[in-house]
């Protein structure tokens, strides 16, 4: 019954409701109960005026017979009203006038308790022509301030219980229509809670078989509603990374075959005599070529796995930006010799003092650089340009080439992403560069962003510019 959120939401509230509505009911009982005798007893008291006055009035006509038969007819209509009997007696005990003929005297403590002028109500015994509890109200009947007698107004107790019954099953009933209302209520609701919760379990096990597709409809802006979006906000970010990490196993798994398939063939020539002595050295340097490009893509993915970890820390220091980037483009000068590009260098300054995990950065410049010139089209130009304001240096290199396509701009900088899919010699690499670029732009909680653009209409050149943001020194 608990098991399950349905049913403890609907079972709990089920539970306090039933609680609250006897607690209700039983408090009910005792207030209904109470009112009936308070206006058993408050009628009583009221009536006492008009008993007082006739009685005493049949102290002077007491032979007159119309007066004592109106004296009987006004008992027996408050009587009636009242639904009790009302005893008239004197302080003897002796029956002055009654509305139950079987009543023929009055119990001596109610004769003195009116002796003493009190006014009592009590549930009890009564007298033998009662067979069962009477609820009694006994006033003391003064004539010209004295006492002369008592009036007893006698409810059966199994009278008030049904008049109180009669109000309790008014109660029930309507409480009943409420318990049936809340109870479709609780349901409802309790389904429009389980139901979404169910559906995520069911889609978060369907997306650990494997299958990314599954989406939570959002139906609702409240705290379930958020958890369905945020679900489809990490199964989104998760059939991503799956997409990512495929891709990645697929580049890796064709970047390593390559250069081992020609380190073991040219080894395995070597050693079987294909390849002659007079050409072994010729081979034995691509075999070195390839073996360093095996050691990158390795020291890339250690890298990127480092970088990616809570416990990599900075080594912030101050340092001149301006000189870092010269010597980036010195250290590259043999590649720029090779294309024939020119370099457009602009820095705002002679030196710019910032601060920042240095080898990070001159990784991030070399990296940006190192694109810029691979990417470029033999005999254009690259812009490199530093630049500051008030708070923050900034970094920009573009060049003119074939660029990026629109709909790779948004996730250049994802990890293991490459723009051609072709896995072409020139475009060799796991797709980490920019994504160290990135990761190390975050830890340092700066920006990098990137504007590719035609550089002029119809020339199929495009303008591509990487720019990010340092903090001042």
């Amino acid at each position: 019954m608990f098991k399950s959120i349905f049913g403890r939401l609907f079972w709990t509230n089920i539970i306090i409701i039933m609680v609250v509505f006897m607690t209700v009911a039983a408090a009910m009982s005792v207030f209904v109960n109470n009112y009936m005798s308070d206006r058993q007893y408050d009628m009583a008291l009221k009536l006492s005026d008009t008993i007082n006055y006739w009685t005493g009035f049949l102290q002077v006509e007491n032979n007159n017979v119309r007066s004592r038969n109106f004296y009987r007819e006004t008992l027996k209509g408050w009587a009636d009203f009242l639904s009790a009997d009302i005893i008239v007696s004197d302080l003897d005990g002796n029956i002055v006038e009654t509305t139950n003929e079987d009543v023929t005297s009055v119990p001596q403590q109610f004769l003195d308790s009116v002796k003493r002028g009190e006014i009592i109500r009590q549930t009890g015994r009564f007298t033998t022509a009662y067979s069962g509890k009477i609820f009694v109200v006994a006033i003391p009947i003064e004539y010209y301030g004295n006492i002369i007698g008592g009036m007893y107004v006698n409810t059966h107790v199994p009278t008030l219980t049904k008049m109180t019954g009669t109000l309790l099953l008014w109660f029930l009933l309507s409480s009943l229509i409420s318990i049936l209302a809340a109870f479709a209520l609780i349901y409802g609701q309790s389904m429009k809670i389980s139901m979404p919760i169910n559906k995520i379990n069911k889609a978060a096990l369907d997306i650990a078989a494997g299958n990314f597709d599954e989406r939570i409809k959002v139906t609702s802006k409240d705290e379930i509603g958020q958890l369905a979006s945020s679900f489809n906000f990490m199964a989104d970010s998760l059939e991503k990374l799956e997409d990512m990490r495929s891709r990645f196993v697929s580049d890796v798994s064709h970047e390593l075959r390559t250069p081992m398939t020609s380190i073991s063939g040219f080894v395995q020539g070597m050693l079987d005599g294909t390849i002659p002595q007079d050409k072994q050295e010729y081979y034995l340097k691509i075999v070195l070529d390839e073996s360093t490009r095996l050691k990158k893509l390795v020291t890339d993915m250690l890298e990127m796995s480092k970088l990616s970890s809570s416990e990599y820390k900075l080594n912030v220091t101050e340092f001149d930006f301006a000189e870092l980037v010269r010597i980036c483009v010195i250290g590259l000068d043999q590649k720029i010799s090779d294309k024939s590009l020119e370099l457009e260098i602009n820095f705002e300054h002679d030196k710019i003092p910032v601060c920042a995990d240095r080898d990070a950065i001159q990784r991030v410049v070399i990296n940006l650089l190192d694109n810029a010139v691979k990417f470029s089209y033999p005999n254009t130009k690259i812009d490199i340009a530093v630049r500051c304001d008030s708070k923050k240096a900034y970094f920009s290199v573009g060049n003119f080439g074939e660029g990026i396509e629109k709909e790779d701009l948004p996730h250049i900088f994802d990890r293991f992403y490459k723009t051609d899919k072709s896995r072409t010699k020139s475009s060799s690499g796991a797709g980490l560069g920019l994504s160290f670029v990135k990761n190390i732009m975050v830890l340092h909680k700066q920006s990098v962003w990137v504007d590719s653009h035609e550089a002029k209409e119809g020339s199929g050149v495009k303008y591509t510019k990487f720019t990010f943001s340092l903090e001042k020194a």
